[in-house]
C-alpha cells in the first residue's frame, strides 16, 4: 500500500507499507505526477520504513524520474527519504550516487529530521508559511526570522 498525505501541502508525505502490485505502483506514479503538476513548488517526504519495493519498481521509479526530470527540477524543491535502517539508508545512498535524482535530496532516519530539512528548504525559497506550518506540526523550533508570522508550537 502507498499512502498519500497532503495535510501539510505543499509538503507531500508518502509512506510505502509492505508490498504493492504493479498496478498500485503505476497508480502511485500517476497520482504523484498530478500532485507535482499542481500550481507552485512542493516538497516530497518519502517514508520507506515499512516498504517492500521490488527491483523492477525501483527501476520504474528511476525511469519515471528521468522522464520527468524537467518537471521535477521546476516544481519540486526537494525529496527527503526516511528510513530508520542504517543499512537501507546506505543502500539508498549508493543507488542515488549511481543514479542521481535531478533535485535536492536527503536521507534521514526519521520523519522529524525530514520535516526539519523540508522546512529549511521552504524557508530558503522564501516560502515561510509552509515552513512555519511544518515546524509547528512537528514541534520543531523556528530557524531564522519569520517577519509578520507569530510562532505557536502545535500541542500534541
Amino acid at each position: 500500500m502507498i499512502i498519500f498525505d497532503d495535510s501539510l501541502w505543499p509538503l507531500l508525505k508518502l509512506r510505502f507499507v509492505g508490498a504493492h502490485t504493479s498496478e498500485q505502483f503505476e497508480q502511485y506514479l500517476l497520482r504523484l505526477e498530478a500532485y507535482v503538476r499542481q500550481p507552485g513548488p512542493c516538497m516530497v517526504l518519502l517514508d520507506v520504513n515499512a516498504a517492500s519495493v521490488p527491483l523492477d519498481q525501483c527501476r520504474q521509479q528511476a525511469e519515471w524520474m528521468h522522464a520527468n526530470q524537467a518537471l521535477l527540477r521546476e516544481k519540486v524543491l526537494g525529496l527527503a527519504f526516511v528510513s530508520s535502517s542504517t543499512r537501507s539508508r546506505l543502500s539508498l545512498n549508493v543507488i542515488l550516487h549511481l543514479k542521481p535524482v535531478p533535485i535536492a535530496h536527503t536521507l534521514v532516519p526519521d520523519a522529524r529530521a525530514a520535516a526539519e530539512w523540508a522546512a529549511d528548504r521552504f524557508a530558503d525559497a522564501e516560502l515561510l508559511l509552509p515552513s512555519v506550518r511544518i515546524r509547528q506540526h512537528f514541534g520543531l523550533r523556528p530557524s531564522g526570522s519569520y517577519p509578520g508570522i507569530s510562532w505557536t508550537p502545535a500541542h500534541r
